[in-house]
């Protein structure tokens, strides 16, 4: 196959060399091509658990663009992997003028919560392409050396993939068992995946825990927080963890009303089960979901990042867990919520935290995600969906094929 990796993060070179080692064609497209060597894309990897403990893997690929009249064309998988999620829309925009619609392409996302379903759809309109994503990411990664190394700090045991209608009618999980070297992958779908804990379940909650209080402006002593998202967890975050774990559940209960026949969201949606489902012997103490998260092994390196100020630190808002987790997570799960006409509590009061932290008018007094920036957010509703139709949303020409 020709495979292009969209994007230039944490798992972009991962992906890369994977997919070269398992004999595709593979191109990178990135706003920053001139950072890459094509002849030397790798990855240091420290999961002994992983690719049979091999330490590293570097491979010549055979193109970096920033050009995707170059790559889009000829290429029969295309895969979001190295940008955050609320970039999706604009990246697919992009593409699309250079997809030919008539040819069946599979069109991913590294993670397939944030509705990429709907998303991806919206974006690229009718057309006999495929989507998939995986439910989560496939390693706790980073990056060793931008353009060239990243990094494996544990991988999953058990991944699922979402695809539409749940059964993988087009046939990606073989091609992504071989390149992820995870046999055991399994299906799902866009739905399930949407509700699975994933981050928006974690970092909010943590750093909600952490600084619901702060004003937004007020210099913190260094000393006096904690430096790992997850290894570090304290109490106030633990809380809000539980609460927000309780909360999402709740969500699928309802869903699984309306959709008796849908095996996925039978699932454990709990954030124990699913901590602890993938990644098993890397977690150290599997009493409850706090301890769980906390001594993931995957989990170890992942930190809070900081702004330095006049007098301290600072929690650093242009990052992801503040400007992704909030409109591709945060706000999806409020407007589903509302249409089972569930009260969320905890979910609201970090949308209004985190919402006036980044200077964003999304969830109002009304009680739903109507305020002035809400286009900014994944929200089926305003995507035309109904509680009747979020399963498979607007690819009603799929849905057809799919039933068939």
């Amino acid at each position: 196959m020709y495979i292009t990796v969209v994007g230039g993060g944490n798992s972009t070179p991962i992906f890369a060399a994977l997919a070269k080692d398992a004999g595709h064609n593979v191109a990178i497209l990135t706003r920053r091509p001139n950072d890459w060597d094509a002849k030397d894309v790798g990855f240091v990897n420290e999961d002994a658990g992983y690719c049979d403990g091999a330490p590293e893997m570097r491979k010549a690929i055979d193109l970096v663009t920033d050009d995707p009249a170059l790559c889009i064309p000829q290429s029969e998988m295309i895969f979001l992997a190295g940008i955050p999620i609320h970039h999706n829309p604009e990246v697919l925009k992009r593409i699309k003028p250079h997809m030919d619609m008539t040819k069946k392409v599979h069109v991913g996302s590294i993670c397939a919560y944030g509705g990429f379903n709907w998303v991806a759809a919206d974006a690229l309109g009718p057309g006999e392409y495929s989507l998939f994503g995986t439910q989560l990411i496939p390693w706790c990664c980073g990056t060793k050396e931008y353009g060239k190394t990243g990094l494996v700090i544990g991988a999953k045991r058990l991944l699922r993939i979402a695809t539409e209608g749940g059964q993988d009618a087009d046939g990606v999980v073989p091609i992504l068992c071989e390149i992820l070297k995870m046999p055991f992958l399994t299906h799902t779908d866009f739905l399930a995946s949407t509700l699975w804990p994933n981050n928006p379940s974690l970092h909010p909650p943590i750093l909600y825990g952490l600084f619901a209080d702060w004003d937004g402006v007020s210099a913190y002593d260094p000393a006096t927080l904690p430096k790992l998202i997850y290894a570090d967890m304290r109490t106030g975050s633990a809380k809000a963890l539980v609460q927000m774990d309780q909360e999402l559940c709740a969500i699928v209960a309802k869903l699984r009303e309306h959709y008796p026949n849908n095996q996925h969201l039978k699932s454990d949606f709990s954030m124990y089960h699913c901590v602890n489902e993938n990644y098993k012997e890397q977690i150290t103490c599997k009493w409850d979901a706090v301890s769980s998260v906390l001594t993931n092994k995957a989990f170890a390196k992942h930190k809070i990042p900081y702004t330095q100020v006049e007098g301290g630190v600072v929690p650093t808002l242009k990052h992801k867990f503040f400007e992704t987790d909030l409109p591709f997570g945060l706000c999806t799960f409020k407007d589903i919520a509302c249409m089972l006409n569930l009260e969320v509590p905890l979910i609201d009061a970090m949308i209004r935290w985190n919402q006036k932290l980044i200077g964003k008018d999304y969830l109002t007094d009304s009680g739903r995600i109507d305020g002035k920036d809400a286009c900014e957010c994944v929200l089926p509703s305003a995507m035309g969906l109904t509680v009747d139709s979020l399963e498979f949303g607007n690819r009603k020409e799929k849905k057809l094929k799919s039933k068939a």
